[in-house]
Order: structure tokens, then sequence, then C-alpha cells
């Protein structure tokens, strides 16, 4: 068994060596997958992110610190601290591992802290409803958490949100909405910073429903007019909610009453459309209407998530989605989603394990066999998604796309697809 992890200065570490072991934070996000081969890209990396040391196996210390190779220079300046690191653009701190496969130490790693971000948000809503709830700082640190995730492995964090489940606990859809606008919210340019507080709007925009009717937690399902205006409440409460909180910035508590606001106009609670929507609201509005589109109720089948992302772009074409965002939306995602099955040429199934270098429609996907297949560069071509015949999940036909009337809130979706 490994002895006491030995601390090292990442200005000893050396370039073109490769470390056996993963290295995690002490908050166990990862930070080098095991058997990385340490570059400047990787050290400049930790850099950007304030980190100045790291804890490392005793047997990988003697070859990190391997004395005759080349040291890196350094990038920024090795005081730099997390909060430099938040105000800068997220995007351009993000480590390409477009070239890697996916880290099994890693995705022990995303499945911990999805469980450990339900449990947050159910502790939040027990506390919400016998009245004791006096501070989301949980929240808060979770977000910032993922941000980290994200700056890691983008596609990974992303691919390991799964599917929408029926009747699906509001606590794991939040962490889903939350975690891919955040994705979304990178990709646009925003900084760490803002980023996290996207993140923390999804965490946040469904207390309302927590403290409301429990009839009230799937808008999809049919509603009387009645309930429907209930509904519509929800923003204003669970902005109420979080509002006196210091550890809320007012861009959130604002973001969380208008994310069901619509780019065209026709969202509520005030129908506000375009830019006097807020920022966050507007990413998150996307992202909430794929989950949604995405999600089996009792009253309808869920698309697959191709069919949604088409979807969703022939509802942007309508003026319903602010477009810079759709198209944020669809390069974090790809025409076929991360983590989702698809139907090769060769009549081989496929995993799609990370997005396109260039486009929308070429990812990389790996085999049944556990091959790799960069799509770009291969004999191959994906035919169609995968349905299960187990799955809740069903095809659109584009004239259905094109003819459908539809708001989150209507039910003719339910009736076109049922």
């Amino acid at each position: 068994m490994a002895g006491k992890l030995i601390s090292i200065s990442i200005d000893d570490i050396s370039v073109g060596v490769s470390c056996s072991r993963p290295i995690v934070d002490e908050s166990e996000v990862l930070l080098v997958g095991a058997n990385t081969r340490i570059s400047e890209h990787v050290i400049n990396g930790l850099r950007d992110r304030g980190i100045t040391t790291i804890e490392v196996d005793p047997r990988d210390a003697a070859l990190l610190k391997g004395g005759n190779r080349k040291k890196p220079k350094p990038k920024t300046d090795s005081r730099q601290t997390k909060a430099a690191m938040f105000s800068r653009p997220l995007k351009d701190m993000m480590v390409d591992r477009f070239d890697e496969d996916l880290n099994p130490e890693n995705t022990k790693v995303l499945e911990s802290n999805l469980a450990k971000a339900s449990q947050q948000i159910d502790l939040v809503r027990n506390q919400l409803c016998t009245q004791s709830l006096r501070s989301v700082s949980s929240l808060v640190s979770l977000s910032d958490q993922y941000v980290h995730s994200l700056v890691d492995d983008q596609d990974h964090a992303v691919g390991m949100l799964g599917q929408s489940l029926e009747d699906e606990e509001l606590s794991r859809r939040s962490t889903r909405l939350s975690v891919l606008g955040m994705a979304v919210a990178a990709e646009v340019g925003l900084s760490g910073q803002k980023t996290a507080e996207c993140g923390l709007t999804g965490l946040l925009h469904d207390v309302g429903l927590m403290v409301m009717d429990r009839s009230l937690r799937q808008p999809y399902d049919w509603m009387s007019d009645e309930e429907r205006w209930e509904y519509k409440k929800h923003p204003l409460v669970a902005a109420a909610c979080v509002e006196s909180m210091m550890e809320v910035p007012h861009s959130v508590s604002l973001a969380i009453t208008q994310l069901h606001e619509q780019f065209d106009g026709s969202g509520f609670p005030r129908g506000l459309h375009k830019c006097r929507i807020h920022q966050y609201a507007r990413i998150l509005n996307v992202v909430d209407s794929y989950l949604l589109l995405t999600s089996r109720t009792r009253h309808r089948p869920a698309l697959v998530p191709h069919d949604a992302l088409a979807f969703l772009l022939h509802q942007a074409a309508k003026g319903m989605f602010d477009p810079e965002v759709i198209r944020a939306f669809l390069k974090v995602e790809s025409l076929f989603p991360l983590g989702s099955q698809v139907e090769l040429s060769n009549g081989e199934a496929a995993t799609v394990i990370r997005r396109p270098r260039n486009g929308f429609s070429l990812p990389v996907v790996t085999d049944s066999d556990g091959k790799r297949i960069e799509l770009e560069n291969a004999d191959v071509k994906i035919v169609r998604p995968i349905v299960e015949d187990d799955s809740s999940a069903v095809r659109m036909t584009q004239e259905l796309m094109k003819e459908i009337e539809w708001t989150p809130l209507t039910p003719v979706f339910a009736e076109a697809t049922a």
C-alpha cells in the first residue's frame, strides 16, 4: 500500500514524464489523470487555477521531479489566486482532452459529485419546508466545484449527467440543469465567476416549487388553468426564498425570476423578451427546454436527445431562443449528445464520448469493444441515434418538427408524439 502523499511544488515538476496515478485536489476534483504525460500546457493549466503545489503518491514523486528534464517556463505568476482565475473566460482555461479517453478515476469522482449535489439540494429543500434555511453556502461551493470539473474535462462532466428519468426528483434535475448550463455559459465566453453564478441559478431556480403543492412539480403534465396560473408564480417564490441570503448575488436572484422567459416574449412570469432577459436566464432557458423535451411524463413520451436538439433548432428559427445560446448549446452537446447511443454505418452500436473538433455531426465514439473512433477521420459514419427497446424515448419526424407550435407549457407536443 502507498505511503503518505508527498507535496511537490509545480515549479519542480519535469516536462515529459508521466504520472502513473491520478492526482486530485482536496475536494477530490481530478487535476491530472493517471498515465497523463506532463506537458507545459498541463503545468500552466494548474497555475491558471491558482494551484502552486500538488500532493502525489511517493512512488511518483521521484519521477515527477526528475532533475535532468526540461522545466517549463512559468506562464503566469505562481501566486495567482482562485479569484484571479475566476475573473478570466473559463473557456480559455479548459484542458484540451480531445485525444484522451475518458478517465475511469474521474468517472468515480463525477459520480460522487452528482450524488453529493442531490443530497445538498435535498437538504436545502428540507430546510425550506421547516423554515430553517439560513444559508446556501453549500450550493455556492458545489457550483465552484463544478467549474473546476468543467475546466479539467468538460466532455466527461457533461456526459456523466445521464438522461432524464420519469418523475425525476427536482434535486437531480436541478443538478443536471446547473452543470449543463455552466458548460454553455463557458462556451459563450463567460468568466469563471459568472459561470459559477449561472450554475448557482440552475441549482436554486426550482426552490419555489419545493415549498409549493407537489402536483405543480411536473408542469408539462396536464394542468387546469388555475394550476397553470399557480405554477407560473414559482420563479418569484424561488427568488423570495433566497434573496435575503448574502451568498446569493442579485444577478442570480434576478435570473431565477426570468429563467422561464422566452426570447420572443412568450414566456412567464412577465413576458420579457430578448436582451431584457438576464444572460444567465437565457442560457438556462435553452437547457431547461432541452431537459423538458428529453423527459418522459405520465402523459407523454420523451424525445431522443438528437431529435430534441433538432426540435430546439426549429424553434430557435422561429425566435423562441437566443441564437447565440443555441449555437453554444449545440457546440457543447453536438448533434449527437455526449453519452448518447448511436448506430454506425457498419452496423455497430457506439457511445458518444467527445464532441467534434470541427462542426457538430462527427463526434468521437467508442464501439461495443471499447475501441475509440474519431468519426472525422474514419470510414464509418453515424446512421441514426439508437432508441433502446425498453426506452421511453421516441423519434420525431421533420414534418412534425416544422408543424408543431410549441412552448414549454403547451400540451400540443404531447398530442403530436403520443
